[in-house]
């Protein structure tokens, strides 16, 4: 039989285990489901791509990067934009803003999902 003194130090030790395991970073699992550029009609506000995030996974996703890039006439890359998402759920999805505050203004926004490092 074990003491009562070991078996809460073996326990503890196994919450200490099961408390520290980290979400995995799955990038398989992740797809942009959707992107739309918001231009408001005061032309001094900001322009926003707004992206909708996909974890098709089961495992929850974390530290996920997001590049848009804002273009004008013709296909003219303005700016690229890098978002941050700190974590997808798990069957989960997200939404994110990235946003372009230069001139002229925006036609168009594509996001992609980052390179994992």
């Amino acid at each position: 039989m074990i003491k009562a003194g070991l078996r809460l130090r073996i326990l503890m030790a196994a919450g200490l285990l099961v408390g520290t395991a980290a979400p995995v970073r799955a990038a398989g699992s992740l797809a942009i489901q959707d992107t739309r550029l918001h231009t408001p009609p005061d032309s001094h506000e900001p322009q926003r791509a707004q992206v909708t995030l996909r974890n098709a996974g089961s495992d929850p996703v974390t530290t996920v990067a997001i590049l848009c890039t804002f273009t004008g006439a013709g296909g003219a890359v303005l700016d690229t934009q890098t978002v941050s998402v700190p974590e997808v759920a798990g069957g989960g999805a997200v939404q994110a803003e990235a946003i372009y505050y230069g001139y002229p203004r925006a036609s168009g926004a594509a996001c992609r999902l980052a390179e994992p490092r």
